[in-house]
């Protein structure tokens, strides 16, 4: 009976930790890195994090809000503060809403490796990698001691 060896598994782990990084880089697993896209062509390279904009009161106020939905900023022309503030107040309040409808609209359009944290992905599937590579050393050198063993209590 020929020994058993996690060969299979390192390589699988590693042609997943390959397709993760391939991903973190632009490209896919089929396809080679692609230039990040920038935040003037709407969407966010790799690294910048998504926000959505959204602007009330005739765009005298503007609202950034930021991925997880934290409010970045309030801008106001100075024209604003013209409005009584009760109207202000509602014409902040739909301002940031706009942004986080804005902000929904481009997650949902993102693609998934924008959304997916792939650096700390790869981490996981080092550590898993790693770890199912002592354990299967472990079994192997336990499977072996069995195998050895039986066979002398054949002869």
């Amino acid at each position: 009976m020929a020994d058993f060896s996690g060969a299979d598994l390192d390589r699988m782990l590693t042609d997943a930790r390959k397709t993760l990084e391939s991903m973190r880089k632009g490209g896919s697993a089929d396809q080679p890195a692609a230039t990040p896209r920038t935040a003037d062509s709407g969407t966010p390279g790799r690294g910048e994090s998504m926000e959505g904009v959204g602007l009330a009161a005739d765009g005298r106020v503007r609202a950034t809000v930021m991925a997880g939905g934290r409010l970045k900023s309030v801008e106001m022309d100075p024209r604003a503060m013209r409005l009584a503030s009760a109207e202000l107040g509602e014409q902040i309040v739909v301002a940031v809403n706009a942004a986080l409808d804005d902000l929904r609209t481009k997650a949902a359009a993102a693609p998934a490796d924008e959304l997916v944290d792939t650096a700390a992905l790869g981490k996981q599937v080092e550590e898993i990698q790693n770890q199912s590579l002592r354990q299967m050393e472990l079994i192997t050198q336990a499977l072996n001691d069995t195998i050895s063993k039986i066979g002398n209590t054949r002869r």
